[in-house]
């Protein structure tokens, strides 16, 4: 994660001489109004040299009312800078999702007559290892306190956005930007998963306090040896700090057993060049997950997951820790395996989420070999699967970002054949078609 965040910082350093900037937010007209602002000084030359008075008027003309625009335009930018705004970015924001917004409050700004207030997000958005998409949405309004910018994610990652503000007449030809340009980190999230189904789970060590009973002067604890399943509420960490080991504060009086569920979540891939197959790959596998992570908990609240990333280990026990994880997954991308070798999870069994992209599944699942194992991977279905999930990366036209090449790149690591059922689990494959439009 360190990495991640560091990237976005070097992102945001990378900037343009202040010179640059300044004629930038200065700058009086659009794409359009620039080309008719050439236009007429060459058509105001031309005439003036030929004394075409007919063209010299009409040049002349325009010229005039382009820079009437933009004088109006910056003079109504006097009042605004001035304004309290705030760029309201709490709403969660999810990827494939319609209809998200991010919302910008103000004082009640009022422009002019034939003029509208925009205010625009853009920034570069990184989705997986050296690939990135460009953002960039705006919306307008001709007066009132808030201001709504409609978005649309494709994929699941964090984006590095600046908001800005400007007041453009209604014929697109001028623009007057003020106020300073606000920054905000995104954090986008896996898609919704409305597909996982509940699982049978064996308990495991560890013990739970249910009815809560105290003697008359205060309750009595005994202390042992942390088991996978114990509540983490109930380490002593003083005693564990003096002993090297995790101690565990265990009531006399607690009765009921505890579940804990391993899971290693495997994104690994050795040819770590991205492409629209990978990214949609990885993403669905997050949302797999997460969907597991909500079905099971909202069926058996006094479940405990130990989810395995790489080489780290991520302790969930509610719904706030299911929040947290997701937010820590949407920036989580394809890697190299690392060479530490499976830790045994200390439960009977064991839930693998992977993907086709996984060339080393087949030695883990040998080292799970006396756990019961389920594997739940992604793979490639045809075009004419009737069985398979179709994602149309780029479905919303209406605020399409710009991809990297990685859009037109083909995978070559690719692991699509089945693989054999554990003799001791499942197998669940979930097919996957991948289109662009």
């Amino acid at each position: 994660m360190l990495s991640f965040f560091d990237s976005l910082k070097v992102m945001k350093k990378q900037s343009f001489p202040g010179w640059i900037c300044k004629l930038a937010f200065y700058y009086p007209f659009t794409v359009p109004g620039t080309i008719l602002v050439l236009v007429s000084l060459v058509l105001f030359g031309r005439s003036y040299a030929a004394a075409n008075s007919y063209g010299f008027v009409l040049s002349g003309l325009a010229l005039t009312v382009l820079f009437a625009l933009s004088l109006t335009g910056r003079l109504q930018t006097f009042r605004f800078s001035r304004a309290q705004v705030q760029w309201d970015s709490n709403q969660p924001l999810y990827a494939g999702m319609e209809g998200i917004h991010q919302r910008l409050w103000a004082e009640d700004l009022r422009p002019f007559p034939f003029y509208r207030i925009h205010f625009r997000i853009s920034g570069t958005m990184i989705v997986g290892k050296n690939a990135s998409l460009y953002i960039s949405q705006e919306a307008s309004s001709s007066g009132g306190k808030s201001l709504e910018v409609p978005l649309y994610f494709p994929l699941c990652g964090a984006v590095q956005a600046r908001g800005s503000l400007k007041v453009r007449d209604i014929f697109g030809l001028t623009r007057a930007r003020f106020g300073r340009d606000m920054h905000r980190t995104l954090i986008v999230q896996p898609a919704p998963f409305s597909e996982s189904r509940s699982y049978p789970i064996e308990a495991v060590g560890g013990l739970e306090d249910k009815s809560r009973q105290r003697s008359s002067d205060e309750e009595r604890y005994y202390m042992r040896e942390y088991i996978p399943g114990d509540r983490f509420r109930d380490i002593n960490w003083k005693s564990s700090s003096r002993l090297s080991q995790l101690i565990t504060r265990i009531s006399p009086y607690t009765q009921e057993k505890k579940k804990l569920i391993f899971i290693d979540f495997r994104h690994f891939r050795s040819y770590m060049k991205e492409t629209a197959g990978s990214l949609v790959h990885l993403n669905q596998l997050k949302s797999w997950i997460l969907g597991f992570l909500r079905r099971m908990k909202h069926d058996n609240p006094d479940y405990q997951f130990l989810v395995k990333t790489g080489v780290e280990l991520v302790s969930i026990e509610t719904e706030e820790d299911i929040q947290r994880f997701s937010l820590d997954l949407s920036t989580l991308f394809f890697q190299p395996e690392p060479s530490a070798g499976q830790q045994n999870p200390g439960t009977n069994e064991v839930f693998i989420f992977t993907t086709p992209y996984d060339e080393n599944l087949h030695d883990a699942l040998a080292q799970y070999q006396n756990l019961k194992t389920y594997v739940l991977r992604t793979t490639i279905a045809s075009e004419k699967s009737k069985n398979g999930k179709t994602v149309h990366l780029f479905k919303s036209l209406s605020s399409l970002p710009l991809a990297g090449p990685w859009v037109f790149l083909r995978d070559r690591d690719v692991d699509n054949k089945k693989i054999g059922v554990p003799m001791t689990g499942t197998i669940e494959e979930y097919p996957i078609v991948v289109k662009l439009f």
